[in-house]
Protein backbone atom coordinates (compact mmCIF):
# COMPACT_ATOMS: atom_id res chain seq x y z
CA UNK A 1 0.00 0.00 0.00
CA UNK A 2 3.05 2.07 0.70
CA UNK A 3 5.18 3.23 -2.03
CA UNK A 4 8.91 2.78 -0.55
CA UNK A 5 10.28 6.30 -1.29
CA UNK A 6 7.32 8.09 0.57
CA UNK A 7 9.92 6.86 4.11
CA UNK A 8 13.12 7.48 2.84
CA UNK A 9 11.98 10.81 1.14
CA UNK A 10 10.51 11.55 4.81
CA UNK A 11 14.25 12.33 6.16
CA UNK A 12 12.90 10.74 9.33
CA UNK A 13 14.38 7.93 11.56
CA UNK A 14 12.34 4.79 10.79
CA UNK A 15 10.52 4.58 14.11
CA UNK A 16 9.15 8.13 13.90
CA UNK A 17 8.32 7.36 10.67
CA UNK A 18 6.81 4.00 10.90
CA UNK A 19 4.93 5.98 13.70
CA UNK A 20 3.98 8.72 11.99
CA UNK A 21 2.12 6.51 9.57
CA UNK A 22 0.03 4.47 12.02
CA UNK A 23 -1.02 7.34 13.75
CA UNK A 24 -2.59 9.04 10.32
CA UNK A 25 -4.18 6.43 9.15
CA UNK A 26 -5.41 5.63 13.05
CA UNK A 27 -6.87 9.19 12.32
CA UNK A 28 -8.25 8.94 9.27
CA UNK A 29 -10.06 5.36 9.62
CA UNK A 30 -11.57 6.37 13.50
CA UNK A 31 -13.21 9.69 11.27
CA UNK A 32 -14.19 7.14 8.51
CA UNK A 33 -15.54 4.24 10.52
CA UNK A 34 -16.87 6.72 13.26
CA UNK A 35 -15.31 4.12 15.88
CA UNK A 36 -11.75 3.90 17.41
CA UNK A 37 -9.28 2.34 15.28
CA UNK A 38 -5.71 1.34 15.82
CA UNK A 39 -2.66 0.52 13.20
CA UNK A 40 0.24 -1.36 14.25
CA UNK A 41 3.24 -2.03 11.76
CA UNK A 42 5.97 -4.23 12.43
CA UNK A 43 6.43 -7.17 8.91
CA UNK A 44 2.96 -6.27 8.33
CA UNK A 45 0.34 -3.63 9.06
CA UNK A 46 -2.21 -4.84 11.38
CA UNK A 47 -5.51 -2.69 11.79
CA UNK A 48 -8.15 -3.09 14.44
CA UNK A 49 -11.30 -1.38 14.80
CA UNK A 50 -13.26 -0.93 18.21
CA UNK A 51 -17.27 -0.98 17.75
CA UNK A 52 -19.62 0.56 20.59
CA UNK A 53 -20.78 -2.94 21.37
CA UNK A 54 -19.14 -6.12 20.26
CA UNK A 55 -15.22 -7.46 19.84
CA UNK A 56 -12.50 -5.75 18.11
CA UNK A 57 -12.49 -5.89 14.26
CA UNK A 58 -9.30 -7.14 12.63
CA UNK A 59 -9.35 -4.99 9.34
CA UNK A 60 -8.10 -6.66 6.13
CA UNK A 61 -6.45 -3.48 3.63
CA UNK A 62 -8.64 -5.32 1.14
CA UNK A 63 -11.74 -3.79 2.79
CA UNK A 64 -10.44 -0.03 2.04
CA UNK A 65 -12.03 1.38 -0.86
CA UNK A 66 -9.70 2.90 -3.71
CA UNK A 67 -11.25 6.51 -2.69
CA UNK A 68 -10.39 5.92 1.45
CA UNK A 69 -6.68 4.45 0.07
CA UNK A 70 -5.71 7.56 -1.71
CA UNK A 71 -7.33 9.93 1.31
CA UNK A 72 -5.15 7.46 3.50
CA UNK A 73 -1.96 8.15 1.33
CA UNK A 74 -2.18 11.58 1.34
CA UNK A 75 -2.98 12.02 5.36
CA UNK A 76 0.35 9.85 5.68
CA UNK A 77 2.26 12.08 3.58
CA UNK A 78 1.67 15.37 5.19
CA UNK A 79 2.13 14.01 8.73
CA UNK A 80 5.55 12.72 7.76
CA UNK A 81 5.81 16.05 6.37
CA UNK A 82 4.40 17.67 9.50
CA UNK A 83 6.96 15.75 11.72
CA UNK A 84 9.87 16.66 9.13
CA UNK A 85 9.14 20.10 9.64
CA UNK A 86 8.57 20.26 13.52
CA UNK A 87 12.33 17.93 13.13
CA UNK A 88 13.93 20.81 11.14
CA UNK A 89 12.30 23.86 13.13
CA UNK A 90 13.49 22.42 16.66
CA UNK A 91 17.02 22.16 14.80
CA UNK A 92 17.09 25.26 13.49
CA UNK A 93 15.18 27.16 16.13
CA UNK A 94 19.00 28.41 17.26
CA UNK A 95 19.23 30.55 14.57
CA UNK A 96 16.75 32.88 16.65
CA UNK A 97 18.86 36.00 17.54
CA UNK A 98 21.41 35.92 15.20
CA UNK A 99 21.98 38.03 11.63
CA UNK A 100 22.49 36.41 8.30
CA UNK A 101 22.97 38.13 5.04
CA UNK A 102 20.25 37.03 2.42
CA UNK A 103 19.46 37.12 -1.50
CA UNK A 104 16.11 38.79 -2.37
CA UNK A 105 14.34 36.40 -4.34
CA UNK A 106 11.00 37.55 -4.40
CA UNK A 107 8.52 40.96 -3.58
CA UNK A 108 5.00 40.57 -3.09
CA UNK A 109 1.89 43.10 -3.98
CA UNK A 110 1.77 43.93 -0.17
CA UNK A 111 5.53 44.73 -0.18
CA UNK A 112 7.01 41.67 1.82
CA UNK A 113 10.37 40.32 0.87
CA UNK A 114 11.01 36.56 0.74
CA UNK A 115 14.57 36.01 0.90
CA UNK A 116 17.23 33.07 0.16
CA UNK A 117 19.37 33.10 3.10
CA UNK A 118 22.89 31.03 3.31
CA UNK A 119 23.44 29.79 6.79
CA UNK A 120 26.33 27.65 8.01
CA UNK A 121 26.19 24.80 9.61
CA UNK A 122 28.66 22.08 11.01
CA UNK A 123 30.55 22.59 8.21
CA UNK A 124 27.94 22.75 5.28
CA UNK A 125 25.91 25.09 4.01
CA UNK A 126 22.54 25.55 4.06
CA UNK A 127 20.12 27.13 1.75
CA UNK A 128 16.76 28.50 3.68
CA UNK A 129 13.70 30.66 2.70
CA UNK A 130 12.78 33.66 5.16
CA UNK A 131 10.12 36.39 4.82
CA UNK A 132 10.51 39.85 6.22
CA UNK A 133 7.11 41.61 6.31
CA UNK A 134 6.71 45.63 5.46
CA UNK A 135 5.84 46.30 8.73
CA UNK A 136 9.70 45.00 9.78
CA UNK A 137 11.17 47.33 6.57
CA UNK A 138 12.69 50.68 7.70
CA UNK A 139 10.33 53.13 5.98
CA UNK A 140 13.12 54.74 3.56
CA UNK A 141 13.79 51.31 2.19
CA UNK A 142 10.34 50.55 1.01
CA UNK A 143 9.44 49.88 -2.57
CA UNK A 144 13.07 50.51 -3.13
CA UNK A 145 14.41 46.67 -2.58
CA UNK A 146 15.84 45.37 -5.99
CA UNK A 147 15.45 41.41 -7.32
CA UNK A 148 19.08 39.81 -6.32
CA UNK A 149 20.03 42.19 -4.11
CA UNK A 150 21.42 41.22 -0.81
CA UNK A 151 21.37 42.45 2.35
CA UNK A 152 21.37 41.82 5.62
CA UNK A 153 18.43 40.80 8.35
CA UNK A 154 17.81 40.12 12.08
CA UNK A 155 15.95 36.65 12.51
CA UNK A 156 13.38 37.09 14.87
CA UNK A 157 11.51 33.76 15.18
CA UNK A 158 12.04 30.25 13.33
CA UNK A 159 8.01 28.43 13.64
CA UNK A 160 6.77 25.49 11.95
CA UNK A 161 3.65 26.42 10.16
CA UNK A 162 0.58 24.63 8.27
CA UNK A 163 -0.04 26.20 5.07
CA UNK A 164 -3.90 25.90 3.88
CA UNK A 165 -4.15 23.32 6.17
CA UNK A 166 -2.42 21.25 3.31
CA UNK A 167 1.39 21.59 3.96
CA UNK A 168 3.66 22.00 6.58
CA UNK A 169 7.11 24.44 6.28
CA UNK A 170 9.34 26.29 8.39
CA UNK A 171 8.91 29.81 8.72
CA UNK A 172 11.59 32.09 9.25
CA UNK A 173 10.81 35.54 10.51
CA UNK A 174 13.54 38.44 9.08
CA UNK A 175 13.69 41.77 10.42
CA UNK A 176 15.54 45.43 9.22
CA UNK A 177 14.33 47.19 12.01
CA UNK A 178 15.41 45.71 14.91
CA UNK A 179 17.79 47.77 16.90
CA UNK A 180 19.63 44.42 17.34
CA UNK A 181 20.55 44.28 13.88
CA UNK A 182 23.81 46.83 14.17
CA UNK A 183 24.88 45.93 17.31
CA UNK A 184 25.12 42.09 16.00
CA UNK A 185 26.41 43.88 12.89
CA UNK A 186 28.84 45.14 14.43
CA UNK A 187 30.27 42.70 16.72
CA UNK A 188 30.45 40.11 13.56
CA UNK A 189 32.36 42.44 11.91
CA UNK A 190 34.56 44.22 14.89
CA UNK A 191 34.80 40.79 17.46
CA UNK A 192 34.19 43.20 19.52
CA UNK A 193 31.88 42.21 22.33
CA UNK A 194 29.61 43.86 24.88
CA UNK A 195 28.71 46.10 22.56
CA UNK A 196 24.92 47.61 22.95
CA UNK A 197 22.45 49.28 21.22
CA UNK A 198 20.88 52.26 23.51
CA UNK A 199 18.27 53.44 20.53
CA UNK A 200 17.90 53.22 17.17
CA UNK A 201 15.71 55.28 14.94
CA UNK A 202 16.07 52.95 11.57
CA UNK A 203 17.23 54.79 8.37
CA UNK A 204 18.37 57.71 10.99
CA UNK A 205 20.82 56.95 13.70
CA UNK A 206 21.98 54.59 16.27
CA UNK A 207 23.10 55.26 19.25
CA UNK A 208 25.86 52.63 20.18
CA UNK A 209 27.87 51.98 23.47
CA UNK A 210 31.04 49.42 23.18
CA UNK A 211 33.50 48.64 25.83
CA UNK A 212 36.38 49.54 23.62
CA UNK A 213 37.27 51.18 19.93
CA UNK A 214 35.37 49.52 16.75
CA UNK A 215 37.62 50.56 13.90
CA UNK A 216 36.15 52.72 11.90
CA UNK A 217 36.20 50.69 8.59
CA UNK A 218 33.56 48.51 10.39
CA UNK A 219 31.80 51.48 11.84
CA UNK A 220 31.25 52.70 8.15
CA UNK A 221 30.80 49.44 6.43
CA UNK A 222 27.90 48.73 9.24
CA UNK A 223 26.27 52.54 9.20
CA UNK A 224 26.13 51.96 4.84
CA UNK A 225 24.47 48.32 4.95
CA UNK A 226 21.42 50.51 7.03
CA UNK A 227 21.94 53.36 5.72
CA UNK A 228 22.15 55.29 9.00
CA UNK A 229 24.23 57.14 11.14
CA UNK A 230 25.96 55.53 14.35
CA UNK A 231 26.63 57.31 17.10
CA UNK A 232 29.25 55.62 18.56
CA UNK A 233 30.88 55.82 22.31
CA UNK A 234 33.10 54.02 24.40
CA UNK A 235 31.80 52.94 28.06
CA UNK A 236 34.08 54.73 30.74
CA UNK A 237 35.25 52.18 33.19
CA UNK A 238 35.96 53.43 36.82
CA UNK A 239 38.79 52.24 38.46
Amino acid sequence: MLPAEIFSESRLPPNEAMDAVEVAIARVLTRALRMSVSVTISENMRITAYPETGEPVILSLDAIDRKLRRHLLHQIELELQRRRTLNEADRLRELRGVTAPGVISRITADGALFVSLEIADCYRRLILAGICPERFQPLHERGRYNLGSVKEFYITSVVPVVVNRKSAKVRILLNRTSKQLPRLLLQERSRISGIQCLKRIPGSSSIILTPKRIPKDVINSVGKELEEHLHVSILKTHR
